[in-house]
């Protein structure tokens, strides 16, 4: 099976630019694209003291420009096909999304930064879907 479309996972963390260069490596060699991916993570409201309250967008330094600007250049230089999204919502959900208008054969992600978690929740909850092979990256 030839892997010409990757969906990754980027958030800026180290494990994330991990998974994005795993998903660079295999487009280089299987002449493939890479479609990078920023979510940012909305849950829809927070219990406060028996209270509903909003809780604002999670954001990253690295989620705006810089992001962006290190993806394109990244596959500028390795001559890999590709693009960068960001969007917010629930992470594993929407990764699933672009992996599906993008008709990916592949799906990368890092593994969780916290030991406790193990693989990480996203990973976790892409496993459990089940819609597309899942590279989680360490």
């Amino acid at each position: 099976m030839a892997i010409k479309s990757i969906v990754v996972g980027t958030d800026g963390s180290e494990t994330s630019y991990r998974a994005f260069a795993m998903a660079v490596g295999f487009a280089v060699r299987e002449q493939g694209c890479v479609h990078a991916c920023f979510v940012a993570h909305v849950p829809g409201a927070a219990a406060l003291g028996g209270f509903l309250a909003p809780v604002p967008l999670v954001t990253y330094p690295e989620s705006d420009d810089r992001l962006a600007s290190f993806v394109t250049e990244e596959l500028g230089q390795a001559h890999v096909g590709g693009d960068f999204t960001c969007c917010s919502g629930e992470v594993a959900a929407e990764l699933e999304l672009l992996a599906v208008s993008c008709k990916a054969d592949l799906v990368v992600v890092g593994r969780s930064a916290h030991p406790h978690l193990h693989l990480g929740g996203v990973p976790q909850q892409l496993l459990a879907r089940g819609h597309f092979p899942i590279l989680v990256v360490p």
